[in-house]
């Protein structure tokens, strides 16, 4: 798709576009980057606390950017589940209770980014075509993580895993995996409280930043683009690219871009250097603290 995409848009274009960056956006835009992680790191941190879970902020930010690092490099993200590992590791609990953690982390992210793309898709007029994909996108994404976060759902859904589970796995694997499982519905019971709110605070102030470095990326194109127009863009395209379909959102993340910008004016050539410079904030130079992260604290 990201092929299809570069052969359809003057390159030449994008690429005088890309040349005329202006770093006084670009560079706050950089920064922002450890502030974001930070903040995302003092609330996985929280979820932790109400689990009983004693972990450092120090740690908790240096395994936060590896998993993110793996995660860039995974279709879905799906790598940044190694977080559940490093906690089993240094915790010393078990897979299902790390992973109650991790887990209920990522449907934050989820369900503030479906929020703000509902809300993109009411106050925007949007083409009637995107508009429909959007809802659908939006109605699949919020059904698989409501059933999760609903207790009696939840606990028929790990009774149904089991079951299958114990017919696949050998005698010696199922002690540990129903030790994983009530470790699972343990940590999510300790999860769903009032106390989750605090948690839903910093999702939001964590999401601040975020869109706020979305625009500062906008800005430093010189890209015609509201901050609230953006937020809705990077919502929706953020979705989209936690499809298994491809690696660190190429292609779809794209896609989404110059779907989305062309009804306000924005040309494909102009989206997709909008696209390839959020590669480079969050994927590249993230990424690249990630990958320090993971030396200096590597997954025994």
């Amino acid at each position: 798709m990201f092929l299809l995409i570069l052969s359809r848009i003057d390159l030449r274009s994008t690429l005088e576009t890309m040349r005329t960056v202006r770093l006084q956006f670009l560079v706050p835009a950089l920064a922002l980057y450890p502030c974001l992680i930070l903040l995302k790191s003092r609330r996985w941190r929280i979820l932790l606390q109400q689990q009983h879970i004693r972990y450092g902020l120090v740690p908790a930010f240096a395994v936060y950017n590896s998993a993110l690092a793996i995660g860039y490099v995974t279709p879905g993200r799906l790598g940044e589940f190694v977080k559940a590992l490093y906690l089993r590791t240094d915790a010393g609990v078990t897979l299902g209770q790390a992973l109650s953690s991790v887990l209920l982390d990522r449907v934050l992210d989820l369900y503030l980014l479906l929020a703000t793309a509902a809300t993109g898709a009411v106050l925007f007029t949007v083409p009637q075509h995107l508009l429909a994909i959007s809802l659908a996108v939006l109605a699949v994404a919020a059904l698989g993580p409501l059933l999760i976060l609903v207790p009696t759902v939840n606990q028929r859904l790990i009774a149904l895993v089991s079951k299958f589970a114990f017919q696949l796995a050998g005698a010696r694997y199922q002690q540990d995996l129903q030790q994983s499982l009530n470790g699972f519905q343990q940590g999510m019971e300790q999860l769903l409280t009032v106390r989750l709110l605090v948690a839903v605070i910093w999702t939001v102030v964590a999401y601040v930043v975020f869109f706020l470095q979305c625009y500062l990326i906008a800005l430093a194109l010189g890209m015609p683009l509201s901050f609230p127009y953006s937020a809705y863009t990077i919502s929706l395209a953020s979705l989209l690219a936690l499809l298994p379909v491809s690696i660190s959102g190429l292609g779809v993340r794209d896609a989404t871009f110059v779907a989305l910008l062309h009804p306000i004016g924005i040309t494909p050539e102009m989206a997709v250097s909008y696209s390839l410079l959020f590669l480079l904030v969050f994927n590249v130079f993230g990424g690249a603290i990630g990958a320090l992260a993971w030396y200096a604290k590597p997954l025994r």
